[in-house]
């Protein structure tokens, strides 16, 4: 930049330079700069600040005079007889090679004289060859300095050279990458940068590294970013100037602007959802006109920047600088904060979960409802408690959907963290808990959600009644988890009364009570009765490709299980050209790494190794496991799944060994996970009895499917087809060896 200049002094274009840029960035440093290498190039330099308009008068008009005006000329100028900025020009139209340097501009009305504003270019900023000026100002919009003026942004340091400022000022203080750290918490500005540096450099520092610092630097704010010598040279003081003078500008509605947006994440885009002017305007009592005003009048003194480029169709999202948003944290109030809470409980409510179209919304969401979670509760009402927790709320589920299954967890608890005043039977924090208890089940903790829906379901009853959606809503989960669970009498029977009551109360054709539909076809599936399951998803496809659409993430559910069905009847060609589709779709719609779309694939190459080929089939699996495990992890059961299907292709091709160490390893998760009666564990003990006759074990191996008859007539009965299957292998490697 400094070059930029260096040029421009040697070789002027007509126009005066504007380096535009927030408080702190260090324009007055970069000018002085300029003017130093100026006057070594023996070249006249001088200085002015524009702070105020009486003073820049004073001084330019005693510039003219300095330059030769004549005294006459200069009091007439003072009087208001003569035009100054005609006295001045005349003089410095006869030098060359000068520089003049108009410092803190931050207010352009400051430069008006007469009826002529700075960007008319006729008053005292003016088209020039002879020399260069060069005005520091925090105004950015360049509408404001007019054709004759070109704005230089100056960016904040990036974090290489930000640790290089600090490393300079404080070397003693810790290794590059430390610095490095330290520099980008700060944003890169160099006042913050200095300051820290300064502090650090200090032999009576509380903090003598740069971590040190950085984990105070939340705590102590105030007292770390506050030491200055003047309202200019403080991080915690300079914006406020800023604000100071958009308020003499009647565009005062910019403070609570920015102590609004800076309680969002800071260097996020807050995107058009947040920026709603109707409801930041209805949250500070002003009309949405005076809230568009706000916003560009922070945007033209540099306390906004404009984010990514939106879509055609979309307003243009902003962003906050790290150090601009602390310092304003510094000045919450409840007003604030409710506001802050309310827009993003109206923009998480405008999207729907469930909709992949809306997924990337919630992502660019999701740090500023992280943000508002680190508002400490005492700035916050019961409004503003109540409004996060429903907006974690909706971003729990629209994450669980979008196949981020863990997420949720830690968002659940800060949420009920923060929350713990509104009591815990209020109804957003009973969703809060209900969110919890999903994360857990979807993560394939049971145990763990079992008990936490147990203890919401008892508050639901007794505080919304057993026919509130929420309460129905439980139960259907508490059934849908009696399936993961294996537990498949129980969970017929509760998805049947829960599925009589959503009846009753929500309607045949509301998406949880087809919801509770699919899981009690799960459940007759699974005890066995193929045909009746085959028919009722059917029947279910049917009914949701109607009401949610052929690619709702429920219908391609219901396709799932359909094709699940086919293959426990040996109908393998037909489910495979299912599961072909539905990777294929889910591909489209999912993305390649969500677990639903795994799932799918898994399935498919189960069904293609039943159908002999078991290359193929190892290939496929061994691609999704790698992707299961980073997404999933090592216990949760679709990648138990996965792995069982894995051996069997392994055993298909004569390994025998190798599968059995498979089976076992699984095996040996599933007895701890799932349990040792669960369905799935016999899926793997037959696999196993299979690879033990493959290696001419049969004693073992009818000790094993023995073993295994006993469980399976126990808990799914004598005629269910997987008991059938375990008999009529045990008899076969029986009469084999007779």
């Amino acid at each position: 930049m400094l070059e930029l200049l260096s040029s421009r002094l040697s070789a002027p274009d007509g126009r005066f330079q504007v380096l535009a840029g927030m408080g702190g960035a260090g324009k007055t440093t970069l000018a002085l700069a300029l003017a130093e290498r100026a006057k070594r190039q023996g070249r006249k330099v001088w200085w002015v600040s524009a702070t105020e308009q009486r003073s820049l008068l004073g001084s330019l008009l005693g510039l003219a005079l300095t330059l030769g005006a004549p005294p006459a000329q200069v009091e007439e100028a003072r009087a208001g007889v003569r035009n100054p900025a005609d006295v001045l020009w005349e003089r410095l139209e006869a030098e060359r090679g000068w520089l003049l340097v108009l410092d803190n501009a931050d207010d352009t009305a400051t430069l008006t004289l007469g009826d002529a504003p700075a960007r008319d270019g006729s008053g005292w900023l003016r088209a020039t060859l002879t020399g260069l000026i060069v005005v520091t100002s925090r105004v950015k919009d360049r509408r404001e300095w007019g054709r004759h003026g070109a704005v230089v942004p100056v960016p904040c340091l990036d974090a290489a050279a930000g640790a290089r400022v600090l490393q300079d000022l404080a070397p003693c203080a810790g290794a590059p990458a430390e610095a490095q750290a330290l520099a980008q918490r700060l944003g890169g500005l160099p006042l913050g940068i200095h300051q820290a540096g300064v502090y650090l450099g200090s032999p009576f520092a509380l903090e003598r590294t740069f971590t040190s610092y950085l984990e105070a630097l939340d705590d102590r704010f105030p007292l770390l970013m506050g030491q200055a010598s003047g309202p200019r040279s403080g991080v915690t003081h300079t914006w406020e100037l800023s604000l100071d003078a958009l308020a003499a500008q009647d565009r005062a509605q910019a403070r609570p602007l920015l102590r609004i947006l800076s309680c969002f994440a800071p260097s996020a885009d807050i995107t058009s959802a947040l920026l709603d002017l109707q409801v930041l305007g209805d949250g500070l009592g002003m009309a949405d006109t005076s809230v568009r005003s706000g916003l560009e009048a922070l945007l033209s003194v540099g306390l906004l920047e404009l984010g990514a480029t939106p879509d055609p169709n979309e307003v243009a999202s902003v962003v906050v600088h790290p150090m601009v948003a602390a310092a304003s944290r510094q000045h919450l109030d409840v007003h604030v904060t409710t506001a802050a809470a309310r827009a993003l409980r109206v923009a998480t409510g405008r999207l729907r979960p469930d909709d992949p179209e809306d997924w990337p919304i919630w992502l660019r969401l999701l740090p500023h409802v992280r943000s508002l979670l680190c508002l400490p509760s005492a700035a916050l009402d019961d409004r503003g408690l109540a409004a996060i927790a429903w907006a974690v709320v909706s971003s729990c589920s629209a994450l669980r959907w979008s196949g981020a299954w863990s997420a949720p967890e830690a968002l659940t608890c800060d949420a009920l963290r923060q929350a713990e005043s509104l009591g815990p039977d209020h109804e957003a924090v009973l969703y809060l808990r209900y969110q919890r208890a999903l994360a857990a089940l979807y993560q394939g903790r049971h145990a763990e959600a079992e008990s936490q829906l147990s203890g919401i379901l008892t508050a639901q009853l007794n505080t919304l009644g057993p026919d509130h959606p929420a309460t129905l809503a439980t139960r259907h989960e508490s059934a849908h988890l009696l399936v993961e669970q294996g537990r498949l009498t129980e969970a017929e029977s509760a998805c049947r009364d829960v599925l009589r009551d959503q009846l009753r109360v929500l309607g045949p054709e509301h998406p949880e009570t087809l919801a509770t539909r699919h899981w009690l076809l799960r459940a007759v599936g699974e005890r066995g009765r193929y045909a009746e399951a085959e028919a009722g998803y059917r029947d279910l496809l049917r009914t949701r490709t109607r009401v949610l659409g052929p690619e709702h993430p429920y219908t391609l559910m219901t396709y799932n299980n359909l094709g699940l069905q086919l293959a426990y009847q040996e109908r393998f060609a037909e489910a495979e050209q299912m599961y072909s589709e539905l990777v294929e779709t889910r591909l489209r719609v999912f993305g390649s790494h969500h677990p639903y779309t795994l799932q799918a694939r898994a399935n498919r190459a189960s069904v293609v190794t039943e159908l002999g080929r078991v290359q193929e089939a190892e290939d496929e699996l061994r691609d999704v496991l790698e992707a299961e495990l980073r997404v999933l992890g090592e216990e949760h059961v679709n990648v138990l799944d996965a792995r069982y299907e894995l051996a069997r292709a392994v055993c298909a091709q004569g390994r025998h060994r190798e599968a059995e160490a498979e089976l076992r390893a699984v095996i040996e998760v599933e007895n701890r996970v799932l349990g040792p009666e669960h369905h799935l564990v016999g899926d793997a003990r037959l696999a196993l009895g299979e690879t033990l006759i493959g290696q001419g074990r049969a004693e073992e191996a009818i000790a094993e499917l023995r073993s295994l008859l006993d469980v399976q007539t126990r808990i799914l009965g004598p005629t269910h087809p997987r008991t059938a299957v375990v008999r009529e292998a045990l008899a076969t490697i029986e009469v084999s060896r007779t």
